[in-house]
């Protein structure tokens, strides 16, 4: 009976924990891709769950534990590898990119980095030691100087899984080892993974740069362009000029010579007014890198450059901007400031629900929040002006959902651009 009662209290209780655990570690992976990165090790994972869910259901409490730390372990693995191959298609990708427009902009191959390596996967070599194969591992690891830092965690699992091969019991050896080799391999997936994010950042930060400088050697080459077209246009005017006095001697001759001049003039008209759009457009994409937003929608009409923001820029009733809304009046400010300093007029308008008074005042409260964001951006307040128009210049159908969308709007004129 004394023997009976010291067993029941040395028993451990029941694996719900070590359960719980296992379906996390299954669930993480499965969220991974691991079925498409890691499908072997999520197999095993998902069986091993299944297996220590059965044996917690006939009671074998022991045997549920080992097989449900066995299911943690290969989800644990299964989510390193499909961490560890996602990482290394981006870095693939961001390389791949990145020598792309070095090669564009001229600028020679750089100094980049040797790749983390990634060695291929290992057990333990028969015959020897688990546990002391596997601290070497772990010690190769410590002693690469570009890992220092990284899977911190995991390291710390792997070896207090090796420290509990020597204190487990012969039957239990085996899983011991096994769960101790696949944290080993784990910990060196988590740190080279992490050290490949790193590399992945810091080509992120480089791809940005050089798409800046990308953009900006495009509308240097624009604004080249339309000055050697300005310089064409001056010279045939000139010659022009003399065509037309030479002829004037002959009135036959002379409109000859003007239906050739006004045939050129339109053709180098027509040159320059798509160089100077190509300019625009450069010029938008430039802002757009820069200030890491995309400019509102535009269009021309007699009034000059018309861009617009929807009703959701603004949250209903109120007058704040969005943060969508702010990069684009960012963008935008950046994009005013790239030539001739213009003039801006903004144009608040509402659909026609509630009072009057109110919507004017709302959609007054609105234009004037516009001209704050660009003035913030940079452009001068003294060439813009901002006004409310209520409900009175409806655009689309105020009866229909569709229709009072529409009609809500900050409507920002751009002139002399």
């Amino acid at each position: 009976m004394i023997a009976s009662a010291l067993a029941g209290c040395a028993s451990l209780p029941p694996p719900t924990g070590e359960l719980s655990a296992a379906q996390q570690a299954v669930s993480r992976a499965e969220s991974a891709d691991a079925d498409q990165y890691a499908s072997a090790e999520l197999a095993s994972a998902r069986s091993a769950l299944g297996a220590a869910q059965s044996a917690m259901a006939r009671g074998d409490e022991d045997q549920a534990r080992l097989l449900a730390e066995s299911a943690s372990t290969d989800g644990e693995l299964a989510l390193a590898r499909s961490r560890a191959a996602t990482t290394q298609a981006d870095y693939t990708q961001r390389a791949n990119e990145i020598t792309e427009l070095r090669q564009r902009l001229q600028l020679g191959a750089g100094d980049q980095p040797a790749p983390v390596a990634w060695p291929a996967p290992q057990g333990v070599p028969a015959g020897t030691d688990p546990a002391a194969a596997l601290s070497q591992r772990l010690l190769s690891l410590d002693a690469d100087a570009r890992l220092q830092g990284f899977g911190a965690y995991e390291r710390l699992r792997a070896r207090q899984s090796i420290d509990a091969i020597a204190t487990a019991r012969s039957r239990d050896r085996a899983h011991a080892v096994q769960v101790a080799s696949r944290r080993t391999e784990t910990a060196e997936l988590a740190a080279r993974t992490e050290a490949a994010r790193r590399d992945v950042d810091r080509l992120d930060r480089e791809r940005s740069e050089l798409l800046v400088e990308a953009s900006r050697q495009d509308a240097e080459r624009a604004r080249q362009e339309t000055e050697r077209l300005r310089v064409e246009a001056q010279i045939q005017a000139e010659e022009a000029q003399r065509l037309r006095a030479a002829a004037e001697t002959e009135a036959a001759a002379r409109q000859q010579a003007e239906d050739v001049i006004l045939d050129v003039a339109g053709d180098q008209a027509a040159k320059l007014a798509a160089a100077r759009e190509k300019d625009a457009a450069l010029a938008r994409k430039e802002a757009e890198l820069t200030a890491g937003g995309s400019l509102p929608p535009s269009k021309r009409d007699a009034r000059g450059e018309v861009f617009t923001l929807g009703g959701d820029a603004f949250a209903s009733g109120q007058a704040t901007l969005t943060a969508s809304a702010t990069a684009s009046l960012r963008a935008l400010a950046a994009y005013l400031q790239a030539g001739p300093a213009p003039r801006v007029k903004i144009e608040g308008h509402t659909d026609g629900q509630g009072e009057a008074a109110a919507n004017q005042a709302l959609s007054a409260r609105r234009a004037s929040a516009v001209l704050a964001a660009l003035a913030a951006g940079g452009v001068p307040k003294a060439r813009m002006q901002s006004t409310g128009l209520g409900e009175s210049s409806p655009i689309a159908d105020d009866t229909t959902a569709a229709g009072r969308a529409r009609n809500r709007r900050v409507e920002i004129i751009v002139s002399a651009k």
